[in-house]
C-alpha cells in the first residue's frame, strides 16, 4: 500500500495543496455549531470504505480505486487542516472545507486515468521479472488494479508465489484455474445402427461451434494463445462472465467491471492484435450500442491494455441475436462482445 502511495506522491501533494489553499481562505463555522453536516457524512463513507478496504471487499481496478479515494480524502482534509491553523483560524471553522472536495475529487480523477494504469503496468513488470529470474514463463499473467492473477507455470512454483505475494504493490496473488484435459470433457461415443454409412463431411457451420463456453476456458493452454485461440476465449469469457449493462444506460457497473476483468486477463494473453469492441443494445438503439463500446474501450485501456488497438462498433441488437443463436447463451441484448481483427 504505501509503495502505492509513494506512486500517486505528486497526484498527492497537489490534493494536499489544495487543502493547505482551502482551509487557509474558506473559514466560517457552522450555523449549528459541531460538526458539518458534509464532514459527518463523509466521515462514515470514509469508514465504511476504509473497512471495505481492509477486508479486501473489491477486487481489482474497483479495490484501487477505493484505496486512492481514501487516500485523497484523508489527504485532503490533512491539509485543510494545516492550511486552518497555519493561518490563524481554527479548525471548528470547516463549514467551507467542502468546497474544496470538488478539486480535489477531479485530482482523483485524473490519477485514476493516469498514475494508476501506470503502476499496474509497473506492478506487471516486477512480477514478470521474478518470474524471468526464477526461469519460469511468465505469459499469461494478469495484473489488475494490485491483484495479480498467476498462470499454472507459476501457481506450481510455491516459492515464487511467495516472492510475488511479497513483492512491492502486490495485495493478493489469484492461482488461475489449472487447464482440464481435453480428453475429460469429451462426450461418450454413441453407438452407432449396424448399416454403416459413409461418414458425413462435417460442415464449416459444425467445425466453428463454440462448444461449452466453461469447457473452452478450462482446456484453455497455458501462455499465450494464438488468435484463433483468443477468439474463441473471448467468445466464451462474453458468455460465462457477461458484461451486462442497465437498461438505457452505457455507464460500467460494479458486476460489470469484474467481468471486464476477466477478459483482461484472456486479452493479456493474446499477440499484438486489434481488439474490436462490439457493443449491443435491446432496441436496435445504436447510438448506445456504440456508447457502451466505448465504455469498455476506456476500461480496457486504463487497465494497461494501450499497447494492443482497441476499436469500437455499435450493432443495436441485430448482432447481438446472431451471437445468441451461435452462442446459444445471451438471454439479453444489454451487453458487448469482442472480435480479433
Amino acid at each position: 500500500m504505501l509503495d502505492f502511495l509513494f506512486h500517486l506522491r505528486f497526484w498527492l501533494v497537489v490534493c494536499v495543496a489544495v487543502g493547505v489553499l482551502t482551509g487557509a481562505l474558506v473559514q466560517y463555522r457552522p450555523a449549528k455549531g459541531g460538526p458539518a453536516r458534509w464532514l459527518i457524512w463523509t466521515a462514515l463513507a470514509f469508514c465504511a470504505g476504509a473497512v471495505a478496504a481492509a477486508l479486501g471487499a473489491l477486487q481489482g481496478a474497483a479495490g484501487v480505486f477505493l484505496e486512492s479515494a481514501l487516500a485523497f480524502y484523508a489527504t485532503f482534509l490533512i491539509g485543510a487542516a494545516v492550511g486552518a491553523l497555519g493561518s490563524g483560524g481554527s479548525l471548528a471553522a470547516h463549514e467551507g472545507w467542502a468546497l474544496g472536495l470538488i478539486p480535489a475529487g477531479l485530482i482523483w480523477w485524473g490519477a485514476t486515468l493516469f498514475a494508476q494504469p501506470a503502476y499496474q503496468a509497473e506492478l506487471q513488470r516486477r512480477v514478470t521479472a521474478l518470474a524471468a529470474a526464477a526461469n519460469v514463463d511468465a505469459s499469461g499473467v494478469g495484473v489488475s488494479g494490485r491483484d495479480v492473477t498467476a498462470p499454472a507455470a507459476i501457481a506450481q512454483n510455491p516459492a515464487l508465489m511467495s516472492q510475488i505475494a511479497s513483492a512491492p504493490g502486490v495485495r493478493r496473488v489469484i492461482a488461475a484455474a489449472a487447464p482440464i484435459a481435453t480428453a475429460a470433457i469429451q462426450p461418450a461415443t454413441p453407438s452407432t445402427p449396424t448399416t454403416q454409412e459413409p461418414p458425413a463431411e462435417p460442415s464449416p457451420r459444425t467445425a466453428e461451434s463454440p462448444g461449452d463456453p466453461r469447457a473452452i476456458l478450462a482446456a484453455l493452454p497455458s501462455g499465450a494463445l494464438d488468435a484463433a485461440e483468443c477468439q474463441r476465449a473471448l467468445d466464451a469469457v462474453a458468455v460465462v462472465d457477461r458484461v451486462e449493462f442497465r437498461e438505457g444506460s452505457a455507464a460500467i457497473t460494479r458486476q460489470a467491471a469484474e467481468a471486464l476483468d476477466k477478459a483482461v486477463a484472456l486479452i493479456r494473453r493474446c499477440p499484438d492484435v486489434t481488439i474490436e469492441v462490439r457493443g449491443h443494445a435491446d432496441d436496435d438503439n445504436e447510438a448506445l450500442s456504440v456508447r457502451r463500446a466505448q465504455a469498455v474501450a476506456r476500461y480496457l485501456r486504463r487497465e494497461g491494455l494501450g499497447g494492443r488497438r482497441v476499436v469500437v462498433a455499435g450493432h443495436g441488437a441485430h448482432r447481438a441475436r446472431t451471437a445468441k443463436a451461435e452462442l446459444d447463451a445471451r438471454a439479453k441484448f444489454r451487453t458487448i462482445d469482442y472480435a480479433i481483427q
